[in-house]
């Protein structure tokens, strides 16, 4: 890894993903903001500026990702033509976020810290808030029960999370580019249950 020339102003983004390069290669449990500043080209003290130890450090690297999947998710919802078709177009964007930042999935989901709540606001997640909301205005125009939504919603967001977590992993034979929209699609969430 070489350093990262930085524009004023940014420094704290290049260092967020200069320790997302390193904890790809080396691993957290090696992180080191010192490491991270020598990357970027900066004093030591340099992160302190933007961080205040080692565990908002991760804060932010856990947080840049998660803005990194929300961003992923809207994009797929504005560009969603077929507003029928949008619950699976969501699960396939979920999946290939992760299949193409498979780093991420682990990173992401193994914290202590992370909280989903399947029936209520997940203010704290975006990205599964988004999900569920979604999940409920087009199943609820499709006339099911608040009982038939909420079990659809975790059925389909079980099947894109188990998706994602073994398209993260090294050496599954799918190939995720041209049959993830299959496999999805493979399902039918549409009957009640």
């Amino acid at each position: 890894m070489k350093n990262k020339p930085y524009h004023h102003g940014e420094l704290r983004k290049v260092l967020i993903e200069t320790g997302l390069e390193f904890i790809h290669q080396y691993g957290e449990e090696k992180l080191s903001l010192r490491q991270i500043a020598e990357k970027c080209g900066v004093s030591n003290a340099a992160p302190y500026a933007h961080f205040k130890d080692k565990d908002d450090f991760i804060n932010a690297v856990q947080q840049y990702m998660m803005d990194s999947f929300m961003d992923s998710l809207v994009t797929c919802t504005n560009e969603c033509r077929n507003h029928s078709e949008i619950l699976s177009e969501l699960g396939v964007c979920y999946v290939m976020f992760f299949y193409r930042n498979p780093l991420y999935f682990d990173f992401l989901f193994s914290r202590k810290n992370i909280q989903i709540r399947l029936s209520s606001d997940n203010h704290n997640n975006p990205p599964f808030e988004l999900f569920r909301k979604t999940a409920e205005q087009i199943l609820g125009e499709r006339g099911m029960s608040e009982k038939n939504i909420r079990h659809k919603t975790i059925a389909m967001w079980s099947l894109v999370h188990g998706l994602s977590a073994i398209s993260a992993m090294p050496g599954i034979d799918v190939d995720w580019e041209s049959e993830v929209r299959d496999i999805i699609n493979s399902i039918d969430f549409s009957e009640p249950v």
